[in-house]
């Protein structure tokens, strides 16, 4: 008889030995450290400067407010893992985690499709610019991208709450509660979840995917289309470290929630997530915001000691 009294989950995590999971541990907290430096940093600078009130800036602070609470749901976690063995999480942890997880991620779709669209404006239109992109339209736009991305996902999680899962059979093969990995530990059926989160990732993903690339595109066209060299070079620049968050954070997500869609957890679907889970929320701060010469000017104003530029 299947019993249905599964109240926690033991994460698998890494096959790792002694010696590499303190290198793993040795990185990983540096990495987590700097990501939560860099990101309250963005907040801190941009919301005390008035030279920082600019539409951009509002959705920076945005992104790393969400980039603190997404490698947050799972970093702490994985440390957990890698310095005590404690694998055990709790089957309301386990939810709560993914939905924090799924939710934040959605949310920072949407906000880098903000920032590629503020971009687009700023550099095709820049005379229309301040009268599109009010401070009032940043509030709501923001405001919007929040709460719609936090609300997408509860229909999935609601409908993992009702499934069985069946003990003695309890090992989640991954470094967190992701989906994929979770349902294929559940005595139910899951083709109905499996199909309601594909569908919604899909919609989080490429509709922001869809209209970064459209924006990068005609803000490229005009590029090409400024005399001075100098310029061309300034703003490829600045387009080519936004390129690279891009693809870092679309491909991962890609890879793992539309071309994995459905299959069972694998070491290079764990090896990408580290990828979207952990490297995007700690590049983000370098390329959104230190490699802003504003931004850097306004640090040293705010600590009054010279802060050199990442270049």
């Amino acid at each position: 008889m299947i019993s249905y009294n599964l109240t926690y989950f033991v994460l698998a995590g890494f096959t790792l030995n002694p010696a590499m999971k303190m290198s793993a541990v040795t990185i990983l907290i540096p990495i987590y450290i700097l990501s939560l430096i860099g990101n309250l940093l963005t907040i801190m600078t941009t919301s005390i400067d008035q030279h920082l009130q600019a539409p951009m800036y509002f959705f920076l602070r945005s992104l790393a407010s969400l980039d603190i609470l997404f490698i947050s749901s799972t970093v702490p976690k994985l440390l957990s893992i890698l310095v005590s063995s404690d694998k055990a999480i709790s089957l309301n942890g386990c939810l709560l985690q993914l939905y924090i997880y799924v939710s934040a991620g959605a949310t920072i779709f949407h906000t880098l499709g903000l920032l590629s669209i503020d971009r687009y404006l700023a550099i095709c239109h820049p005379l229309r610019y301040s009268t599109i992109i009010t401070s009032r339209v940043c509030w709501r736009i923001v405001a919007c991208t929040w709460i719609f991305g936090f609300l997408e996902f509860i229909p999935v999680i609601l409908l993992m709450s009702r499934l069985h899962w069946c003990s003695g059979n309890n090992v989640i093969d991954h470094f967190f509660c992701d989906t994929s990995a979770v349902l294929h530990l559940s005595c139910s059926v899951t083709h109905v979840v499996q199909i309601v989160f594909f569908s919604v990732a899909v919609c989080a993903i490429l509709s922001s995917f869809i209209s970064t690339i459209f924006s990068y595109g005609f803000i490229i066209s005009s590029v090409f289309r400024i005399a001075s060299s100098d310029g061309r070079k300034k703003t490829f620049s600045t387009c080519s470290s936004h390129f690279i968050a891009v693809v870092i954070t679309y491909g991962s997500c890609i890879f793992i929630y539309i071309c994995g869609a459905g299959t069972a957890p694998s070491k290079s679907g764990k090896t990408v997530a580290i990828f979207n889970s952990i490297l995007g929320p700690f590049l983000h701060p370098f390329i959104y915001t230190l490699r802003n010469q504003i931004v850097v000017t306004s640090l040293r104003r705010v600590f009054g000691r010279p802060i050199n530029s990442v270049k």
